[in-house]
C-alpha cells in the first residue's frame, strides 16, 4: 500500500491566502436467524471467544500487548466466491466455497473472520453430498463445529452462503486506511452527475473479511477463484486472469476470474465499473489500465512506464515478474493512497492526469511502489503486521530504485531526502522499533517508521555491503521464501549467507532498536594530517544507545578527492587521516547515506562554496546550498538592524553571491529552484533578468512558477507582460502562478481572462480563480464556488476550503447561511481528517451567525478520529 499522506501546502497556495481514527460502537446482532442447534451454537459460540483468534496478550514490561503471528491451527488451499450485489441496499449476496486442512494438529472445530455478515448456511461438501454443520457467530468470528476431527491428512470443503452489509459496520480506520469495511458502493444509485457508479474492496490490513468469510492474516495464502454476476454494462476486475464471461438470461453477466498461484487474503480484490480498458503487453503478459471514460486517452500517458518498470525490477533483483497479468485500476473515493492486490493495483483518482497535468508531476513513484509489492509484499510476505517493513520498506525504497534508474542519483537522492525529513517530523512525536511486536492496534504499523525510515535504512545497508551483494541477497531471499511468509531475520539470515559477515548488528541496531544518532563532527587540519573529532549521541535521551556507523569520508586537497572509510562505535572518537596538504574541503558521510537526526559539521564560507562546486552528491550540494544561504540571509539581517537604506553584502560573501547567480543553471532543477527563492531581496538587474528569463525558459515547471511567484513579492505591476505571456505555458501550474500575478495587476482584459479560465477542471487553474474572486467577494460566484466542493481531492479541498470561508465573509448573511451547510458537510463528512478540520475552523469565521456555535459543538462531539478529538480538546 502506498500510504498517501497529507502534502505542504505549495507555494501556489501560499501566494492564494496566507498572507493574513476508530469508533468504539459494537456491532450489532445479525437479523437473520441461524439455523444452528441452539446448544450448539452457545458451545461453538463460547469457543470462538476463548479461541486463540484473540491473539492480543500482555507484555511484562511494554506498554502495548505483544503481537505475534497468528497461530496457524488451519491451512487455507483454496478459496472459491460467487458473488452478486444488491446496489440500493449496497449488500453483497455471497457464496463462499473454502477447501482447507488442519496445519499440524487434529481439529474438531474450524474458525473463520467474517464481519457483520447474515449467514444463511454453513455445510460440508463431501463426496457428492452436503452436510450441514454446527456454528457460533458472534459477527466478527463464524465458529463451526466439523463434522468429524480432522487430521492434517484430511482435505475438506466448507460452503457458507451469507450476506456481507459493510454500511452496518462499526465505522474504523487510520490515517494510512481511512475506513475499513472492506466493500465499498461508490453512487450506488446514480444519483450524482459528478462520480461514475462503482464498486471495490479493499482488504488490508483485515477488511476482505467484510466481504467473505476468511482466515484473514497476513501468514495465510491460498488460490482463489471468483465469479462476479453484474449488469452487462459493467465491466470487472479481479485477481488473476479471465477464464470466461457468461451472459445471462436476465440480463446479467458473470465474468470467471481465477488466481491460480497463492496469496494473502488481504490482496483479494474486485473493481465493477464502467472503465475506460487500456491494453498493453510485456513479455507476452496482459497489462491493462483502467480508468474513466474520460481519461482514456491519457491511459498510457499514466501508466505507461509499466513495461519498463517490470523490465527493470525484474533485471535488477534477478528475478522475473511471477504473475500472470497486471492490472491498475483508478476509482473513486478510494480510502488509502493505493494497494498492491496481487495482479491487479487500486488506485485512487489523484493519478489521472491529462497530458498538461503529467508535465509537473506523474505518479510513477506511486506506481513503483505497488508494483515492487508484487515482489516484496505479495510474492514474500510478511507473517504478522509486527513485520509490515517487509512489505512497505522495500515498496519505498523501490521507489528510489525506479527513480535512480529512470531519473539519476540526483532525482532518487532528493526523494530520499523527502523520506528522511517525513521520518525525523514523525520521529519528534514518537520513536519505534521498526520490527514492532508491541504496539496498540495493527494499523499503528502505517506510519513513516515502516515507510520512509525502512527505506532509509535498506539504503544505508545496499551502501554497506555494495550494490552486488545487496541485490544478490534480495535475490536468494526472494528464491528462498518465494509464495510464504517471512519474519525479519529471514532477511538477515539471506544477507549474512551472501556476505559472510555477521549482521545481527546492522539489524538488531536498525530494524530491531528505536530511535537514531545525532552526530557532531569538527575537524583540524594538524601536522599533515586531518584530525576528525566525532561524538554521538541518541535520539532518544532516556537511553544509552551507541550505535555503529560506517562511513566515508572524502577530503579534497588541490583539486583531487580521497576517500577513507571510518567506523564510528563509541560516543567520543578521534581519527586521524593523512593528506598531503591542508585540505580544500573534508566532507563527512561523503556517500551521503547516513540516517542520523542531524549531522552538525561546522565549515567556512570558503568550504561550503568549495562543497557545492567540486562534490558529484546531490545531498552534499544541496547542503552547502542551504548553509550558504543562511550566511547571506544572517548578514542581511544584520544589515537591517543598522537601518542601512541600502543592504551592501560583505566582500567575504561575494563568492555567495556569485553562486547564487550558477546555481539559477544547476543541473539539478531543486537548486535551480532553491536559487530562485533565495535570490536577495534587495534585487540587482542581473538577478532581475535572470528571474524573467527563467519564469519563460526553465526547462521544469516549478522553477518557472517560482520565478513567476518571485516577480508576484517583488512588485507585480512591473511584470505584467511576463505572466502575460506565462500564461500561455503548457503546464497548468505555471498558468496558474502566470494567472494570479497578471490579475493582480489590474490588467483592462482581467473579466476577458477570467471567463476563458473557468472551464478549466485543473486544481491549481481552480484554486488561482477562486483565491481572486475571495478576495473580490463577486456576489454571482457563490454558485461557482459550491460547485467545486464535489471534488474529493484533499489536496485541493484543504485551501479551497479558506478560500471560501474568505470568500463568504464578503456575502450578505442569507448567502452566508447557505454556505455554511457546505462548510458543516464537509466537517462532518469529508474522508480527510485535516480537511475536516480545516472546515470545522473555517466556520470558526461565522461563529455570530446563528446555529454556528451549536453545529461546530455538535461536530466536536461526534468526531472520531483520536487525533483531531485531541485538537479539539486542546482548543477548549
Amino acid at each position: 500500500m502506498h500510504k498517501k499522506l497529507f502534502v505542504t501546502i505549495s507555494f501556489l497556495s501560499l501566494i492564494f491566502y496566507f498572507d493574513a481514527c476508530k469508533s468504539s460502537q459494537q456491532p450489532s446482532a445479525s437479523t437473520k436467524e441461524t439455523q444452528s442447534d441452539t446448544a450448539a451454537i452457545d458451545s461453538v459460540a463460547s469457543a470462538v471467544i476463548d479461541s486463540s483468534e484473540a491473539e492480543e496478550t500482555e507484555g511484562p514490561e511494554e506498554m502495548y500487548p505483544y503481537q505475534p503471528e497468528r497461530t496457524r491451527k488451519h491451512d487455507l488451499l483454496h478459496t472459491r466466491l460467487d458473488v452478486r450485489f444488491d446496489w440500493n441496499k449496497q449488500h453483497l449476496l455471497g457464496t463462499a466455497t473454502l477447501t482447507l486442512k488442519p496445519h499440524f494438529y487434529t481439529q474438531d472445530s474450524l474458525y473463520l473472520d467474517a464481519k457483520g455478515f447474515d449467514i444463511q448456511s454453513i455445510n460440508l461438501l463431501e463426496a457428492g453430498k452436503t452436510t450441514k454443520l454446527q456454528y457460533g457467530y458472534d459477527q466478527k468470528i463464524i465458529g463451526i463445529k466439523l463434522a468429524k476431527p480432522m487430521t492434517r491428512n484430511d482435505k475438506f470443503i466448507i460452503q457458507i452462503k451469507y450476506v456481507a452489509k459493510p454500511n452496518d459496520l462499526p465505522k474504523g480506520g487510520s490515517a494510512a486506511i481511512t475506513e475499513d469495511k472492506g466493500l465499498y458502493f461508490i453512487n450506488p444509485d446514480g444519483k450524482d452527475p459528478n462520480k461514475p457508479r462503482q464498486l471495490w474492496t479493499q482488504g488490508e490490513t483485515q477488511a476482505s473479511s467484510c466481504w467473505f468469510p476468511t482466515i484473514d492474516s497476513p501468514n495465510e495464502r491460498c488460490t482463489e477463484e471468483i465469479y462476479i454476476t453484474v449488469d452487462k454494462n459493467y465491466v470487472t476486475l479481479s485477481n488473476g486472469l479471465l477464464i470466461s464471461s457468461k451472459q445471462n438470461s436476465d440480463g446479467t453477466r458473470t465474468d470467471y476470474w481465477k488466481q491460480d498461484k497463492p496469496h494473502a487474503p488481504y490482496l483479494f480484490m474486485m473493481a465493477v465499473g464502467d472503465f475506460a480498458v487500456v491494453k498493453d503487453k510485456w513479455n507476452n503478459i496482459e497489462l491493462s489500465y483502467w480508468v474513466d471514460k474520460s481519461y482514456g486517452k491519457y491511459a498510457k500517458d499514466i501508466f505507461g512506464r509499466t513495461p519498463e518498470m517490470l523490465t527493470f525490477f525484474s533485471k535488477v533483483l534477478d528475478y522475473p515478474y511471477a504473475w500472470d497479468k497486471f492490472a491498475q485500476v483508478v476509482v473513486h473515493d478510494y480510502v488509502s493512497g493505493a494497494m498492491e492486490n496481487t495482479t491487479a493495483v487500486v488506485f485512487g483518482d489523484y493519478v489521472q492526469k491529462d497530458d498538461r497535468e503529467l508535465l509537473d508531476d506523474t505518479n510513477d513513484d506511486v506506481i513503483a511502489h505497488e508494483m515492487f509489492h508484487h515482489w516484496f509484499g505479495d510474492l514474500v510476505t510478511c507473517e504478522s503486521w509486527s513485520n509490515l517493513p517487509l512489505n512497505e520498506s522495500f515498496a519505498t525504497y523501490g521507489e528510489y530504485l525506479w527513480i535512480e534508474h529512470k531519473q539519476g542519483r540526483n532525482e532518487a537522492d532528493y526523494h530520499l531526502q523527502a523520506d528522511q525529513e517525513q521520518y525525523l517530523a514523525e520521529a519528534e512525536g514518537k520513536q519505534e522499533s521498526l520490527i514492532r511486536y508491541y504496539y496498540a492496534d495493527k494499523e499503528d504499523m502505517f506510519d513513516a517508521h515502516s515507510y520512509q525510515k525502512g527505506g532509509l535504512i535498506l539504503h544505508m545497508l545496499r551502501k554497506y555491503v555494495g550494490d552486488e551483494a545487496f541485490f544478490k541477497s534480495l535475490n536468494l531471499y526472494l528464491k528462498r521464501n518465494a509464495f510464504t511468509k517471512v519474519e525479519i531475520h529471514d532477511l538477515r539470515k539471506a544477507f549474512e549467507e551472501v556476505t559472510g559477515e555477521d549482521l545481527n548488528w546492522f539489524f538488531d541496531q536498525w530494524f530491531l532498536t528505536a530511535g537514531h544518532p545525532k552526530v557532531k563532527v569538527a575537524h583540524q587540519y594538524v601536522n599533515g594530517k586531518v584530525q576528525l573529532q566525532i561524538s554521538q549521541s541518541p535520539s532518544d535521551e532516556d537511553v544509552s544507545q551507541i550505535y555503529r556507523l560506517p562511513v566515508q569520508v572524502e577530503i579534497w586537497t588541490g583539486g583531487k578527492k580521497t576517500t577513507h572509510e571510518i567506523t564510528i562505535n563509541q560516543s567520543q572518537q578521534v581519527f586521524e587521516l593523512p593528506v598531503a596538504a591542508k585540505p580544500d574541503l573534508v566532507l563527512f558521510d561523503g556517500e551521503t547515506q547516513l540516517l542520523a537526526a542531524q549531522v552538525i559539521h561546522p565549515k567556512s564560507e570558503s568550504e561550503l562554496v568549495y562543497q557545492y562546486y567540486h562534490s558529484d552528491k546531490f545531498l552534499a550540494r544541496y547542503e552547502s546550498f542551504n548553509e550558504l544561504f543562511k550566511i547571506l540571509t544572517d548578514e542581511e539581517e544584520e544589515d537591517a538592524e543598522t537601518k542601512s537604506k541600502t543592504p551592501a553584502l560583505s566582500s567575504r560573501s561575494q563568492a555567495i553571491q556569485q553562486l547564487a547567480k550558477d546555481a539559477l543553471n544547476d543541473k539539478s532543477w531543486v537548486i535551480r529552484q532553491m536559487a530562485v527563492r533565495n535570490i536577495p531581496s534587495e534585487v540587482s538587474p542581473d538577478f532581475e533578468t535572470l528571474a524573467k528569463k527563467i519564469a519563460i525558459q526553465d526547462t521544469r515547471s516549478y522553477v518557472r512558477a517560482e520565478a513567476l511567484g518571485k516577480l508576484i513579492k517583488w512588485q507585480a505591476e512591473k511584470y505584467q507582460d511576463v505572466f502575460r505571456q506565462a500564461l500561455a505555458d503548457k503546464s497548468y501550474y505555471v498558468v496558474a502562478t502566470a494567472l494570479i500575478g497578471y490579475l493582480r495587476t489590474q490588467p483592462a482584459d482581467a473579466e476577458q481572462q477570467l471567463a476563458s479560465f473557468k472551464k478549466y477542471t485543473n486544481n491549481d487553474i481552480v484554486l488561482a480563480l477562486a483565491s481572486y474572486y475571495s478576495q473580490t467577494g463577486n456576489p454571482e460566484m457563490f454558485d461557482w464556488f459550491t460547485e467545486k466542493f464535489n471534488r474529493t481531492d484533499m489536496n485541493f479541498l484543504y485551501p479551497f476550503t479558506q478560500l471560501y470561508g474568505d470568500y463568504l465573509q464578503k456575502q450578505p448573511r442569507d448567502v452566508q447561511k447557505k454556505g455554511i451547510t457546505y462548510l458543516e458537510n464537509i466537517a462532518r463528512n469529508s474522508s480527510n481528517e485535516f480537511v475536516r478540520f480545516n472546515a470545522y475552523q473555517t466556520l470558526g469565521l461565522f461563529e455570530e451567525v446563528e446555529g454556528v456555535k451549536e453545529i461546530r459543538n455538535d461536530i466536536r462531539s461526534k468526531e472520531t478520529s483520536p487525533k483531531l478529538r485531541e485538537f479539539y480538546d486542546n482548543m477548549k
